[in-house]
């Protein structure tokens, strides 16, 4: 049995509705409506009208969701600049509470794949897929992507801030469509830009007792990026590609020409179990990057043909903290699970780039709400064990079962019939 939506919790508005200041009293309702019926639903896919059959409040339909996403005027980008600057907020408040020095900053980068015969949605177009089953056409798949900036203090984390990206041949097909139209044109930006982009927007946020790492793959690995984080005082840690040169050798060559260093065994953990690495390191100069890097070798076994390298700009950093701090990546993956599977990211049906990005603002304040709500017990307890953004969300669902079942009991009481019921639940 569903459960419908009769009122919205407390917590919910208090969260919200300072984020969206700037919208009128009735797209405040329609917003209000959507990220609480994106918590509440468990169908499979959040399509308006799914969404809709939950809500038992005034002004509930379906077109009028629609229009509110495509012609309302709004923006989603002012309503992601605030959600930023509160989980920032809290961020500072956290970290005064609990004394915590270590943040990490994580990038990473996503597909929300739609049907490979879609070719109406402004935003989707063909992108490489790093996930092989679900390759639609060759190694690429029909799709739009976004990427996002996760930020990490103590047990703690919140996904801050992201930007859609668009390819620049789908730019250029766009504009020639908005110049026809008398919209403004959109400009292109490289995933690097956008992560400077997003990297700038916080910086002046963050609090300044922090050491601040950033974390990225081997996709980010650039000149421009490592010079960027060092200019704001940060130090970066990076996966890095078997050509990158170091020292006047490829990192492939390195694990031979150390091959008088003893191999260090590192064993991490992570949800699977544990596993042993066999690791080198070596601190050098990379090719037109003016300061030393610390590089780390790392094979599953000592025959492994494919070893993975990592570099950072911090070469104090031991082997074993480098591996342990690269590995808070891995809560991007949860990140993207909980966005696309469980919040419906993926799930828009509405055509304009603006339409898009309205609905992902949304629901990316919807998982914010949910990581603050993880992330509450740490500012009575500082070592409080913290639940998972799933059982938060399952929480969240029992508090509406519960209004459900109160507003059923209450219209018994008044001496509604049977049919009525069924009428009124079931319509």
């Amino acid at each position: 049995m569903p459960t419908w939506i009769v009122a919205h919790s407390d917590e919910f508005c208090n969260f919200l509705v300072p984020l969206l200041a700037g919208l009128s009293t009735a797209q405040l309702r329609h917003a209000l409506n959507f990220v609480d019926a994106i918590l509440v639903c468990t169908a499979k896919h959040k399509t308006l009208a799914t969404l809709t059959r939950l809500l038992r409040l005034d002004h509930a339909d379906a077109y009028a969701w629609a229009d509110f996403f495509r012609v309302s005027p709004w923006s989603g980008e002012t309503v992601r600049t605030a959600v930023t600057v509160c989980l920032l907020r809290i961020v500072v408040a956290l970290q005064a509470r609990t004394g915590w020095r270590l943040l990490f900053l994580s990038v990473d980068d996503s597909l929300c794949v739609k049907d490979v015969d879609t070719t109406k949605l402004q935003a989707v177009s063909f992108y490489y897929d790093h996930v092989e089953p679900r390759r639609q056409q060759g190694r690429f798949s029909n799709a739009s992507k976004y990427v996002s900036l996760q930020l990490q203090l103590g047990s703690a984390q919140w996904l801050l801030t992201w930007r859609p990206y668009y390819k620049r041949s789908q730019v250029q097909k766009l504009n020639r469509q908005r110049r026809r139209q008398g919209l403004a044109p959109l400009g292109y930006s490289s995933l690097i830009t956008l992560v400077e982009q997003m990297l700038d927007e916080i910086a002046p946020h963050l609090p300044n007792a922090c050491h601040v790492y950033v974390l990225f793959d081997s996709w980010y690995a650039s000149q421009s990026l490592y010079a960027f984080i060092r200019a704001h005082g940060w130090d970066w840690i990076g996966a890095a590609k078997s050509n990158h040169t170091l020292d006047h050798f490829q990192l492939a060559q390195w694990w031979h020409h150390l091959g008088h260093q003893p191999i260090e065994r590192i064993t991490l953990r992570s949800t699977k179990g544990s596993h042993t690495y066999a690791t080198r390191y070596r601190v050098g100069r990379l090719r037109r990057y003016p300061e030393p890097v610390l590089a780390v070798i790392s094979k599953r076994t000592r025959r492994d043909f494919r070893p993975v390298y990592f570099l950072s700009s911090d070469t104090h950093l031991s082997v074993r903290c480098l591996l342990k701090y690269y590995g808070f990546r891995w809560q991007a993956e949860v990140n993207n699970f909980y966005l696309k599977e469980r919040l419906g990211l993926a799930d828009y049906r509405l055509q304009s780039i603006e339409a898009i990005v309205n609905w992902h603002a949304l629901v990316f304040a919807a998982y914010a709400f949910m990581q603050t709500q993880r992330a509450q017990p740490l500012f009575q307890n500082p070592k409080a064990t913290l639940p998972t953004v799933g059982d938060c969300l399952v929480e969240h669902q029992r508090w509406h079962a519960r209004q459900m079942i109160g507003h059923i009991a209450h219209l018994v009481r008044t001496g509604w019939s049977d049919a009525q019921l069924v009428a009124e639940l079931l319509p």
